[in-house]
Order: C-alpha cells, then structure tokens, then sequence
C-alpha cells in the first residue's frame, strides 16, 4: 500500500463530513441548532401589522405571521430583539382569494377525486396535489418572494395535515402524497438550507417522512378536556415526545379553552404552549 497524501485524507475527510450532514429520511436529520429550542413564547398573527403591534411582536420569541402584508423593513424591525419570525404559506390548498397564486396553476395541481376538485366551502380553497412538479414550483417561488426576499427565518407551512386527513382511507395515495411532500421539504432546504420549518399537524406524515426536514410541528385545538383522556391524543403525543428525543423537533400547542389546564398539560408533556381566544382567530392581537 502506498502513502497516503495529506490531499487524500482531505478528502476523504470532507466526504464523511458530507455524509453526515446530507441526510436522508432513513437514517436521520443533520444535526443542527434547532431555533425553537431557546423559544418560551410564540405567538400567531395573520392581519397586517402596525407600528404598535410590531413592538408587542418584539417580545415574543417566535412569531407566526402572514407575510403578503410586510415589508422586509418590517420584518427587520421585528426581528431587532431576537424573534424568529416565521411566514404562513398554504402547502396543501389553495385559496380562490389569493388570485396572484391560483393564475399560476394547472389544472394537474389540484387533486381530484371521481374527476372532481375537492372544495372546502369554509375557506373557500380547493385541495391540491402536492406531487406535481408543477406546483411544487409554484411553491418554492412563494418561499422565495414571501418568506426569503423579505429576511423571514423560517416557513410556517400550514394544511400539511389534509395529507393523513384526506388520504388516510387510501394507503397508496397517502404514501404518494407523504413522499410529494418529504420531496418538496427536502428540495426546500437544499435551496435554503438556512430557513426554518414548522409544519401544521400531520402526525403521520411528520412521523414516518418529514422528519428529517422540519424544526416544529403545530398542534391546534390542544384543549385539556379533548386531549387528556383521548388515547389517540395519548399515542400521539407519545410519538412527539420521541421525536423530540431523537430528531429535536419542538412541539408548538395552542388551546382556545380551558386554558390553565391546557397551558399546564402542555408544559408538563415538553410543549411549546399558546392560549388562544375562543374561536382561534389569529387575527386578533
């Protein structure tokens, strides 16, 4: 065997490095600073801001907004004290009001059921279909222009749930679409590796697939007296506490009732809790 030139120690050395960060779903995420970690309060507002809600957004540590109404001067001046900001972006609908984005898509970008779109008459939005390539594209572009040209530190990515909500009866869809989205988050932070990902519910999908990918995982309506006694809540909550052991995944709950109970049963399971008003409107400051 001939020596071993310092180059190709080098080398070698860069490719093991690269090997462990660059990690795929099967053996685990790079090991990086989690954002959330540090956070004690976070906080979500989705109506235009003001100067003076701007400076009561500075004391919290993590903010969940929508940032179509902010400037990137705005959002530097809610960052002036340490909070992370993080924009919403609809991963897995699509809202007839935001005209802008629904122009941009193709008929293939929604998802069909019996040759129909399914419509959610509530917020008047149509489910789409996160394997197209298509409208993955369109996504990455609202990333860009929303969330990275505007200085936010991370991605709100809301609707990740109507995957296991609306699939789950059809294992073969739900795994095609839980693939579509781990694509999707993966190539997410490829590009940006930098930002930051929270995703909204889909336990499932968080997981067995978008681990690797995602800083925190939202639960809503986490109400003491729906969730305490719930076994399904039990064995969730259980996988989220592992997740939090082996991927350092944070846990953020919010409550719209019941809020001391709710707050303490939070706290007490390792979460990242937030009393809401009654009808979990995220407008009101």
């Amino acid at each position: 065997m001939g020596i071993i030139s310092l180059k190709q120690v080098t080398s070698f050395l860069c490719i093991l490095l690269l090997g462990v960060l660059v990690m795929t779903p099967l053996t685990g995420k790079a090991q990086q600073n989690n954002p959330l970690d540090a956070a004690k309060t976070y906080k979500v507002y989705y109506d235009a801001p003001s100067a003076a809600k701007i400076k009561k957004m500075q004391q919290y540590d993590v903010m969940i907004i929508e940032p179509v109404f902010y400037t990137p001067a705005q959002i530097k001046e809610i960052k002036k004290n340490g909070t992370k900001v993080y924009g919403y972006i609809n991963t897995m609908e699509a809202d007839n009001w935001n005209v802008d984005l629904m122009n941009k898509l193709k008929e293939s970008d929604f998802f069909h059921r019996d040759g129909q779109r399914i419509h959610y008459a509530e917020w008047d939005s149509y489910l789409t279909d996160i394997t197209s390539a298509h409208y993955q594209t369109v996504l990455m572009q609202e990333i860009e222009k929303q969330i990275v040209v505007k200085g936010l530190d991370g991605v709100f990515l809301d609707t990740v749930g109507n995957i296991d909500n609306e699939h789950s009866g059809q294992p073969q869809i739900l795994e095609k679409q839980q693939v579509g989205m781990t694509k999707f988050l993966k190539s997410v932070k490829m590009k940006h590796p930098a930002l930051s990902l929270i995703q909204n519910w889909g336990f499932g999908t968080l997981k067995y697939h978008t681990y690797p990918y995602v800083d925190g995982i939202m639960w809503e309506n986490f109400n003491y007296s729906s969730v305490a006694n719930d076994q399904w809540s039990k064995d969730r909550m259980a996988d989220l506490q592992k997740l939090s052991q082996t991927q350092d995944i944070k846990t953020l709950t919010i409550s719209s009732v019941q809020g001391a109970k709710s707050a303490a049963y939070a706290q007490k399971n390792g979460f990242l809790h937030l009393k809401s008003n009654a009808d979990l409107d995220y407008n009101k400051f």
